[in-house]
């Protein structure tokens, strides 16, 4: 060996001491991604369909399968049951009802041929359809009819196998979570019990006084109530447009403008027309924080007040 190729022979080597760990890893990250491109693991509840050349061909059972590289390829989906909730939905029935209804759905896929291949996403297209199915079998039905929740969960579960069906999934239970009518149906709905129950008072006042003097007293908006109970309310008021009057009287107002404010409430007239109060603090106020009250009342909080007290 002449001395130039030992020269070079040395130059090598030293160059592979130095970088022998970062060649260890690049080899090894090298056949980790051979054998990755050559087989395909495949885990229980799992079932993984292999495509050759772009055509799929067979279905791959749970295990480690070995695949031509680059020219074989396996999409994996899981074949165990699984559910699929519905987030709440607005439904309207024939009958002008509306519900806020929550469903669920528990499949399984059968056929992986065509859970792969006549959808793009197969969970997104469920979801879809049991919105669908939710609203196709609400929509026929009536109020005595939703109060029957094994029919509809029956009814549902009927709808979304004939929808589910074409992409290789088993319907193996869905139903409705939550049925919850809105506010102006709940008034709807409560219109017969409440019918009742007027019914059932005025056949009871009748034995008592004359029907008309029934039939007035039912049919008031408001209610007859106890005189202990009508004075107690007019003592409130009344301490209340004391202490009110009071109160303004401090700010300034004199019991003309008191009386014209309250005329003017009376009257229907706008909170605009009300004598204004002076925004600035009683020199006679004693200490910052009935001075700041003081403010705030003239800054438009005795209007305010004003309109629900001397009313």
């Amino acid at each position: 060996m002449t001395r130039p190729q030992a020269k070079d022979r040395g130059l090598i080597g030293k160059i592979i001491d130095e970088f022998k760990d970062e060649f260890f890893f690049v080899l090894v990250a090298t056949v980790a991604a051979v054998v990755r491109a050559m087989g395909v693991t495949v885990e229980s509840g799992q079932t993984a369909l292999l495509f050759s050349f772009g055509r799929a061909s067979r279905t791959l059972d749970p295990g480690f399968h070995l695949l031509i590289p680059f020219l074989q390829k396996a999409r994996k989906i899981p074949t165990r049951s699984r559910s699929l909730d519905l987030r709440a939905q607005r439904v309207t029935t024939f009958e002008g009802l509306v519900y806020h209804v929550e469903g669920n759905l528990v499949y399984r896929v059968v056929d992986v041929a065509k859970a792969l291949i006549e959808i793009d996403v197969l969970e997104k297209g469920m979801l879809q359809m049991l919105g669908l199915g939710v609203q196709e079998v609400l929509r026929s039905g009536n109020q005595a009819s939703l109060q029957e929740t094994a029919a509809l969960d029956t009814a549902l579960s009927a709808n979304l196998a004939r929808r589910l069906e074409p992409w290789g999934v088993e319907v193996e239970r869905a139903g409705f979570t939550s049925i919850t009518p809105s506010q102006r149906t709940l008034r709807v709905t409560q219109l017969e019990q409440v019918t009742l129950e007027r019914e059932r008072m005025l056949g009871h006042m009748e034995q008592r006084v004359s029907r008309s003097l029934s039939l007035g007293l039912i049919g008031m908006r408001a209610q007859p109530i106890s005189k202990t109970r009508y004075l107690r309310g007019e003592e409130v008021r009344r301490r209340r447009h004391r202490r009110l009057r009071s109160l303004l009287m401090r700010q300034g107002w004199i019991a003309i403008q008191i009386e014209q404010a309250r005329r003017r409430l009376r009257a229907g007239a706008s909170a605009n027309g009300l004598v204004r109060v002076p925004s600035k603090a009683d020199k006679n106020d004693k200490g910052q924080g009935k001075a700041r009250r003081s403010a705030r009342l003239g800054r438009g909080g005795v209007s305010a007040f004003t309109s629900a007290s001397l009313a």
